[in-house]
């Protein structure tokens, strides 16, 4: 049967099945747990996170604007030459925590522009420098802001997991145990009766001689 274990209807297998659903069941009130602890920290981010992919379609919006002015004023192959030159160095520091056995990252960028542009003042626009300080807004911002990013996706990736595992313990292996238990009961039971029915008759058997 599809709803049944494939194991020997047995005393012993009886015992270990049951105490292998002790188990289960621990394990199902574990993972439960930590479902509800993710959907906790994961409620905790979200506003966050929603409050900051507005912000970032604004920074995006302004720098992209910025640049467009820019190229309006000074041509696509000029800003395109300039952009090859660098204009900023930065250090990654990449730590992290433990939330119910999940690790986030926490990560700190510190951005370090330099102090003259890349460009003479002579031969370029004051949009050029405009379009400049509105991606260097930007690249703090996403400095800022990918750590809650981050967290929120690796808390929505493992939440999803859980879920799943939690759904496959309650609707497949859960309810299997206990029928495969229900079923070896009822033939044990059975073969219990059917051995009192043999008992009975070689004692009448006996009897009769």
């Amino acid at each position: 049967m599809a709803d049944l274990l494939n194991v020997n209807p047995t005393r012993g297998t009886l015992l270990r099945l049951k105490d292998e659903l002790k188990g289960v069941r621990t394990r199902h009130d574990l993972l439960d747990r930590k479902r509800e602890v993710l959907i906790q920290e994961l409620m905790s981010r979200l506003e966050k996170a929603e409050d900051l992919e507005q912000e970032s379609r604004d920074y995006f919006q302004a720098a992209h604007q910025a640049i467009q002015k820019a190229r309006m004023r000074m041509g696509s192959d000029r800003i395109d030459w300039i952009s090859l030159s660098p204009t900023v160095r930065f250090d990654v520091d990449v730590s992290a925590r433990t939330i119910m056995g999940l690790k986030i990252p926490s990560v700190e960028i510190d951005i370090q522009p330099s102090d003259t542009p890349p460009y003479g003042v002579s031969d370029t626009s004051a949009a050029l420098d405009e379009a400049r300080e509105k991606w260097m807004d930007v690249l703090r911002f996403l400095a800022d802001a990918s750590d809650v990013f981050t967290s929120v996706w690796r808390l929505a990736m493992e939440l999803r997991k859980t879920q799943r595992q939690v759904n496959a313990l309650e609707s497949t292996l859960i309810p299997r145990y206990r029928n495969t238990i229900r079923h070896i009961e009822s033939r044990l039971e059975e073969e219990e009766r059917e051995e009192i029915v043999i008992a009975k008759k070689v004692k009448e058997m006996g009897e009769s001689r």
